[in-house]
């Protein structure tokens, strides 16, 4: 029989060997400060001269669409907006912080280009929608298959028979229940929690494959679950219409979507993905 673990548990075996970079928080702090000013946060970036790169990379990038070249972090922080610089930086720390991580089960190359995309796919749900706040979900969609990388690294073995089967995302995650005790979405909570990001993307994030569980979230919830749904969907082939069998049946109505705006979505996130992935190092 196979030994059960929690979420906690699993992302324990990984505490010692990956964290987020004191920038980051030094970041976060700082953008939550309601006195900090344009040219403190660019300074306070300009001291990871990596992470000041890829911030003005992703500025440039068709990411934003800015229609002039943004030659200084000062600017770019002033049009892209507190907001969204806190979701750039941390987008920017996590690709630099894991692109060397290589579970040998897991394609890191189909893993992050699956990231990217759940992440952008958020986005374009949100702006068809009408709803320009939702872009804030980027992240929630870039950290949405973390669990996976976790469990690949934590427990190999049950992880290779896991990805070893067809499935789809909800068949997935139901034989990791059987096998491991919990689920890539349980576990990508916990290692949130463990970072000490944001509570609300770890409601984001854990609640992915039930998004009624999200709560006062679950509007939110529902387009990280319709992007990862659809990425899923992308990477294996699988045509729009047969995917939106696989989404829970109130996923579109929570998030507000239309079915008609999925293929627009799609193209959209794929029209970019090439551009973030460079923008971010992770194209190799």
């Amino acid at each position: 029989m196979a030994e059960l673990h929690t979420s906690q548990e699993l992302v324990a075996c990984v505490e010692g060997l990956w964290s987020l970079p004191d920038v980051y928080y030094r970041v976060r702090e700082a953008i939550e400060d309601p006195d900090v000013s344009t040219d403190e946060l660019a300074r306070l970036v300009s001291a990871d001269p990596a992470l000041a790169g890829t911030l003005l990379r992703l500025a440039n990038s068709a990411f934003f669409g800015f229609p002039r070249r943004i030659e200084t972090l000062s600017r770019a922080i002033s049009l892209i907006g507190l907001d969204e610089v806190a979701e750039a930086v941390l987008a920017s720390v996590l690709a630099a912080s894991f692109s060397s991580v290589a579970p040998a089960d897991l394609d890191m190359r189909r893993f992050w280009r699956g990231s990217v995309r759940r992440g952008l796919l958020c986005r374009h749900l949100s702006r068809l929608s009408g709803d320009r706040e939702g872009e804030r979900l980027f992240v929630a969609g870039l950290l949405s298959d973390t669990g996976h990388l976790v469990m690949c690294h934590a427990i190999p073995d049950v992880m290779r028979d896991v990805l070893s089967r067809p499935a789809t995302l909800g068949q997935r995650a139901e034989r990791e229940r059987e096998l491991a005790g919990c689920d890539f979405a349980e576990v990508g909570a916990a290692l949130i929690v463990s970072w000490r990001l944001p509570a609300s993307i770890g409601t984001l994030v854990g609640a992915q494959l039930m998004p009624p569980y999200a709560g006062d979230l679950a509007h939110d919830a529902a387009r990280v679950h319709i992007a990862a749904v659809l990425s899923e969907a992308i990477e294996t082939g699988m045509p729009t219409s047969d995917a939106i069998g696989c989404l829970h049946p109130e996923a579109l109505s929570l998030a507000g979507v239309d079915a008609l705006i999925l293929n627009a979505a799609i193209e959209q996130a794929e029209t970019q993905l090439g551009e973030v992935l460079a923008s971010l190092g992770l194209q190799r």
